[in-house]
């Protein structure tokens, strides 16, 4: 079963960027998981908060991924956030 990344997005008052291109992304770059917004019947593996600025006001504390959670708040921080995935799923392998 592929290992599913939950992304959250914020409520979108002042984004500064495309916050569904990074959804987009890490399904390109992740075709291996299922990259989804909503919740499945299988528990997230990772959950990526996509918030539009540095207010960070997503409110995400009950999603908790089995390998972790990373708060986006810039599109520059794109490259660290698909490194944590990228080692989670590696991580997730191993076992």
């Amino acid at each position: 079963m592929p290992k599913r990344i939950r992304v959250k997005y914020c409520g979108g008052c002042n984004p500064r960027y495309d916050r569904t291109a990074v959804t987009t992304k890490l399904r390109a770059a992740f075709p291996e998981a299922v990259v989804a917004e909503t919740s499945g019947d299988a528990p997230d593996h990772f959950v990526v908060v996509v918030c539009g600025c540095s207010v960070a006001c997503a409110v995400h504390g009950e999603l908790n991924g089995r390998a972790g959670k990373a708060i986006m708040t810039s599109e520059k921080e794109y490259e660290l956030i698909a490194a944590a995935v990228r080692a989670s799923l590696e991580r997730g392998r191993e076992r």
